[in-house]
């Protein structure tokens, strides 16, 4: 009898486990990789010949994401072969083109096999040389430290000691209070202070709420920007990007999170400390100055082509974005 009970119980337990397993599917997802081109359409010029100069942002590379293969499609009026730069403050890599314009559109195709890795954070030697946390604790143009913006962090982190505890804070304040809403104007651009005045807005809005919060507690924070690979479709078309964050904590390291999705989805927990696969990263940061360097201001975010003819900003570009799933190596 003993015997038949202690059976019984070892089933169970594996029964149990086995559920318990995919119930936290979530966190145990396996690699996946991903077919994914990226698209450029330069339209006619009004007059042709310009020196045209064109940045495309190219997959970031890391442990948790590898680009295995890479192949572009260019015009014969651009300059061969193109390069691959990095810009030094964040490492963000891109595709560097020099042409000339044309009365014709221009198509441009670039190609990458991704390998992605779901993304725990990291801690200290474990990250690469752009993690350093000093990095990412000055303001950015539209990501301030704006008062009431101060005023919210201090009255968020006031019940709790760690720094892991006011990130999370940050985080279930951001996912709370804010709406995913981008009616209107003014969402989009990822102001901190717009979106604390409006709670409402899409992944930049959101992320860049949570990253003032946090530089106003002397929490480093980092902007993330790619996209975001649908799971219900092998292949298709990706509308536009998604975007990110994580901030340090002194006693865990780097903590992802992923506000609006967990506002989507209703999974908080699971979006805190935990990226799945389902996305490609592109770039980092706020304010940037690319490589060589644009004759324009800074970008505020590098995810879409950009273009100068001349030193001028051109920005008569169209961008396509297509993925195909592929069986994991």
């Amino acid at each position: 009898m003993f015997l038949y009970a202690r059976i019984l119980f070892i089933v169970l337990y594996f029964l149990g486990s086995h559920s318990f397993s995919e119930a936290c599917e979530y966190h145990t997802q396996k690699p996946q990789n991903y077919a994914f081109t990226y698209s450029v359409e330069i339209k006619p010029a009004l007059e042709a010949g310009k020196t045209l100069s064109v940045w495309i942002p190219y997959p970031f590379e890391g442990k948790y994401q590898k680009v295995l293969k890479f192949n572009s499609k260019l015009p014969q009026n651009f300059k061969q072969p193109l390069k691959i730069t990095a810009e030094p403050r964040y490492g963000n890599r891109m595709i560097y083109l020099e042409g000339k314009t044309s009365k014709e559109s221009v198509e441009l195709s670039f190609e990458y096999e991704v390998l992605r890795y779901p993304y725990f954070g990291c801690k200290d030697k474990n990250c690469d040389k752009y993690s350093k946390p000093y990095l990412y604790k000055a303001a950015d143009k539209l990501v301030p430290f704006f008062p009431q913006i101060r005023t919210i962090a201090a009255q968020e982190a006031k019940a709790v000691k760690k720094p892991s505890e006011k990130i999370r804070a940050f985080y279930d304040y951001v996912v709370r209070e804010m709406r995913y809403d981008k009616s209107g104007e003014g969402w989009g651009r990822g102001d901190a202070v717009w979106a604390c005045t409006y709670k409402r807005g899409n992944c930049t809005d959101f992320h860049s709420l949570f990253i003032a919060m946090s530089r106003s507690e002397k929490i480093p924070a980092r902007f993330e920007i790619g996209v975001s690979i649908p799971q219900d479709q092998a292949s298709g078309e990706i509308p536009g990007y998604h975007c990110w964050a994580e901030a340090y904590a002194a006693d865990q390291g780097w903590i992802p999170i992923d506000a609006t999705e967990a506002k989507k989805t209703g999974k908080i927990d699971e979006y805190f400390g935990t990226l799945p696969a389902n996305r490609i990263e592109f770039s980092r940061g706020r304010d940037l100055v690319l490589n060589p360097p644009q004759k324009g201001e800074p970008l505020n975010y590098f995810i879409y082509p950009y273009a100068e003819v001349e030193g001028a900003p051109y920005t008569d570009l169209n961008k396509k974005f297509s993925f195909q799933k592929l069986k994991s190596s």
